[in-house]
């Protein structure tokens, strides 16, 4: 049967209208919902990225995060932290050993040389550059560090009996020093200083300060 043009308009009227139903269809299923379930095509909808990246992490995932172990804490040695001891070396002769225990419960750092002020000296012992270590001494709690101290020589000059130490932790930048001062007990009633005394830098062991 040949289509007369009334019946071929009302075709194509029904599917232009079916046309119209599905993409409207469409536009609201890409749209966002919202808290009724009602689906609002005016809103994009959130990318499968950032919606991973919203999505609340899992309790395997929470546990992971909270087993994961902070850094530990480190911080310089201070007098506040610290046992300090001053014995008198068998040898070599003419020098002394100061010995620094880390008394506390942090980690610390005994950075280059102890400045060293004997009685009233209006600067402090100057330190022996050979014996810079290649790395910081680090104090775990109940460690110690080592110095030795040169007291005085035959070729020295301006001698004089000491009574009394004052040591300073020098600070990390290297400009001065860090923390209040420590005053260990020096091993006798005096100690014979001239001007040949000079310090080691803080060094891991007692053999090791006393080698020069």
């Amino acid at each position: 049967m040949t289509a007369t043009p009334r019946s071929r308009r009302l075709r194509t009227l029904a599917a232009a209208l079916v046309t119209t139903a599905a993409l409207s269809l469409t536009a609201c299923q890409t749209g966002a919902a919202d808290a009724t379930g009602v689906v609002d095509s005016t809103q994009p909808p959130v990318p499968a990225a950032e919606a991973a990246q919203e999505a609340p992490a899992t309790g395997e995932e929470a546990t992971q995060v909270a087993g994961r172990k902070s850094p530990a804490k480190t911080t310089s040695c201070t007098a506040e932290g610290t046992k300090v001891t001053v014995t008198e070396a068998p040898r070599p002769i003419n020098h002394l050993l100061i010995k620094a225990t880390n008394t506390s419960d942090t980690t610390c750092h005994l950075y280059y040389a102890p400045y060293l002020r004997f009685d009233q000296a209006q600067s402090a012992v100057p330190f022996i550059e050979e014996s810079k270590p290649q790395a910081v001494v680090t104090l775990a709690p109940g460690e110690s560090g080592y110095a030795g101290v040169l007291t005085s020589t035959p070729d020295g000059s301006h001698p004089y009996d000491a009574t009394s130490l004052t040591l300073y932790y020098a600070a990390r930048s290297g400009q001065g020093s860090t923390g209040a001062p420590s005053h260990p007990a020096l091993p006798s009633d005096s100690v014979r200083i001239d001007s040949s005394n000079a310090v080691t830098y803080w060094q891991t062991s007692a053999a090791d300060a006393l080698m020069w």
